[in-house]
């Protein structure tokens, strides 16, 4: 069973450190990108965004980004954000809240953000106590299971169609798991929305920095 929008009670009970939407009336949604970046696959996407004069977030590993330095890079320059997404991709729920702090910080000698992102979305409330002083912590509120082997990304579209509101956050991936899946999606999106007159905003505009 695929849960495309979490349950209302969890987005209620966590809203004190989690962030799940962006609360806006504008036409406005928020891509976001986890896991990379990945050769081959990041670049493909960075072209469909500008194509539609999109803006995204992406949540990179430390790992990733150490290994595709020029990929980080034109990210940047392309007008997007990046968002701590770990160094090693741990599971919070199988880390010791010092190694889990110690894994996001190692990201912090790539590159410096002031947003994260749980992978897995699995935190626990003692780590997200420890990151929430420096860090937005940013969850989502539409999954697109690009990544999922059996995911058919027309009826995932359609998903996204009904479930997509004003300030959406929308979890995709530019991962190897997400290559046959994830430019189809994301082009369904950019088209169909666009002609709603929606547009797409990194998280920076929403989140600042903090100090």
């Amino acid at each position: 069973m695929k849960i495309y929008n979490p349950p209302l009670i969890l987005q209620k009970l966590s809203s004190t450190f989690l962030h799940w939407r962006v609360d806006t009336k504008e036409r406005e949604m928020f891509l976001t990108f986890d896991d990379g970046p990945t050769k081959g696959i990041t670049p493909n996407i960075l072209k469909v965004l500008e194509q539609y004069q999109a803006k995204a977030t992406f949540f990179c590993n430390g790992k990733q980004a150490r290994e595709n330095p020029e990929i980080i890079e034109i990210i940047k320059q392309s007008g997007h954000y990046l968002g701590n997404h770990t160094y090693s991709h741990l599971n919070g729920w199988k880390t010791s809240a010092k190694d889990y702090l110690g894994d996001v910080k190692r990201s912090e000698e790539i590159f410096q953000s002031s947003l994260f992102r749980p992978p897995y979305g699995r935190i626990t409330l003692q780590q997200a106590k420890m990151l929430n002083n420096q860090y937005h912590i940013i969850m989502w509120s539409i999954m697109t299971y690009d990544y999922h082997p059996k995911v058919n990304p027309e009826q995932s579209l359609i998903k996204l169609r009904i479930k997509a509101v004003p300030g959406s956050i929308i979890l995709m991936h530019d991962s190897e798991k997400a290559a046959d899946n994830v430019i189809s999606i994301l082009t369904g999106v950019l088209e169909y929305f666009s002609l709603l007159g929606f547009t797409f905003s990194s998280l920076e505009k929403v989140f600042p920095r903090k100090t």
